[in-house]
C-alpha cells in the first residue's frame, strides 16, 4: 500500500483493522461518524471556543467584548464578564449541538444533550478547573500541523494526474486540542478525550505505563518539537472522561518527553510505514465478519459499492485475491480522491 501521510487516527486505525485503513486512507472512502463520536465533537467545540475567547482576552486585555469567528458556530461575541459564567457555557453547548446536529444523521435527544453538558462540565471543573482553558495561559488554541519527515526512508515516488513521476515526502498531520504556556521554557499540550479509556485495537485499558508509548502522544510531541522548537520542555496531558465501560471516571495522564523520544518516535513511525508499504493483502478484523466490531460498527460492512452484491470490505478483499493491489486501487478508488500512484513493494 502507498502511504503519503500518517495521522494519529490512521496509525491507530491500522492496528484496529487493516482493511478499514485501506478503504479509508488508500482508496479514499469515508465512513459516517457514530453518535458518540459526534457528541464528543460537540463537547470539544465548546472547549475550543472557550480557549479562543480566553486567547482573545489575553491579546486584547482592554477590550470589553471578546470575539471568536468559528468555522461551525459562526461569530461568537460576548461581554468579557460573561466568559466565566455557567449560563454562557450552557448557551455555547446548545449552540455547538445545534451546529453539528444539522450535518449529522443522528438525532440528539434530551438524554444525549444532558450527557454532552455533563462532559463539558467535567472537563471544566475537574480538580478545581485544572483543565479549564479559561484558567490557563493560552498559547495556541487547536493548532493544525502538516510536517514533512526529513528522513531518507520517508521519500517516495508517485505519478501525478498528468502522468508525470513526482517526488513525495511522508508527512505527519493532525490537530491538537490546546497548547498552553506553563513557564517561559515550558508548554503543555492538553487533549480532552470524551470516549472510553480503551485501546480499540486490543480491547485493553489505557494505563499510564501503556500511554508512555502511545503513538498519538509521541506524534504530538514530535509535532510540537518542530512547531515550537524554542521551548525547552513540553508536557503532554491527556484527560479521559470515561472508564473502559463508558461510565464517567475522569482520569488525566501527563508526560514530559525529551529529545530522546524524537528518535524513538521516528523509529516507531518508520516501522509502521514500512509495514503498511509492504502490505499487499490488508486483513479485516474478522474474516467471517461475525465480530460485533464488523457487524455493528463498520460502515464498510454495512454498505456496498454501486452495482455490487456484497459489502464494500468483502468486495475489495475478494478483488485483491483475484486481481491484485494495482487493479483494486484503479477500480475502487473513491471519485475525486487522489493519493498519488500505488507502486507494489519491491
Amino acid at each position: 500500500m502507498i502511504v503519503t501521510y500518517i495521522r494519529s487516527s490512521s496509525y491507530n486505525n491500522y492496528d484496529f483493522c487493516q482493511m478499514q485503513y485501506f478503504l479509508t486512507y488508500v482508496l479514499g472512502w469515508r465512513s459516517n461518524s457514530g453518535k458518540k463520536a459526534d457528541m464528543g465533537t460537540m463537547a470539544h467545540k465548546v472547549m475550543e471556543i472557550l480557549a479562543g475567547l480566553k486567547k482573545f482576552q489575553q491579546d486584547k486585555p482592554r477590550s470589553k467584548f471578546l470575539v471568536v469567528n468559528d468555522d461551525r458556530c459562526g461569530k461568537i461575541r460576548i461581554h468579557k464578564d460573561k466568559l466565566n459564567t455557567g449560563e454562557f457555557v450552557d448557551e455555547l453547548t446548545e449552540q455547538s449541538i445545534a451546529a453539528y446536529a444539522k450535518g449529522s444523521k443522528h438525532k440528539f435527544y434530551r438524554k444525549e444533550r444532558a450527557e454532552i453538558r455533563e462532559t463539558v462540565e467535567t472537563f471544566l471543573t475537574w480538580n478545581d478547573g485544572q483543565f479549564d482553558p479559561r484558567l490557563r495561559n493560552i498559547y495556541y488554541p487547536e493548532p493544525h500541523f502538516d510536517i514533512p519527515i526529513e528522513e531518507e526512508w520517508a521519500k517516495f515516488d508517485f505519478v501525478d494526474a498528468s502522468g508525470n513521476t513526482q517526488k513525495g515526502q511522508l508527512a505527519i498531520k493532525g490537530t491538537i486540542d490546546l497548547v498552553t504556556l506553563v513557564t517561559e521554557e515550558t508548554i503543555e499540550v492538553v487533549d480532552w478525550k470524551s470516549g472510553r479509556r480503551l485501546d480499540w485495537a486490543t480491547g485493553e485499558e489505557k494505563t499510564y505505563n501503556k500511554m508512555k508509548n502511545d503513538p498519538q502522544l509521541l506524534l504530538y510531541f514530535y509535532a510540537m518539537s518542530k512547531m515550537f522548537p524554542d521551548f525547552k520542555y513540553r508536557i503532554m496531558s491527556i484527560f479521559f472522561y470515561k472508564d473502559t465501560e463508558g461510565k464517567p471516571d475522569p482520569v488525566p495522564f501527563s508526560f514530559c518527553f525529551d529529545q530522546s523520544d524524537e528518535e524513538r518516535f521516528l523509529n516507531m513511525l518508520k516501522n509502521r510505514v514500512m509495514e503498511i508499504r509492504n502490505n499487499t493483502s490488508p486483513k479485516p478484523v474478522d474474516p467471517t465478519r461475525r465480530d460485533p466490531k464488523c457487524k455493528y460498527l463498520c460502515h464498510f460492512y454495512k454498505n456496498k459499492f454501486e452495482g455490487e452484491s456484497d459489502c464494500m470490505c468483502r468486495s475489495v478483499e475478494q478483488s485483491l485475491k483475484e486481481e491484485g493491489m494495482e487493479k483494486v486501487v484503479e477500480k475502487y478508488t473513491a471519485p475525486d480522491f487522489n493519493i498519488g500512484f500505488y507502486e507494489a513493494p519491491g
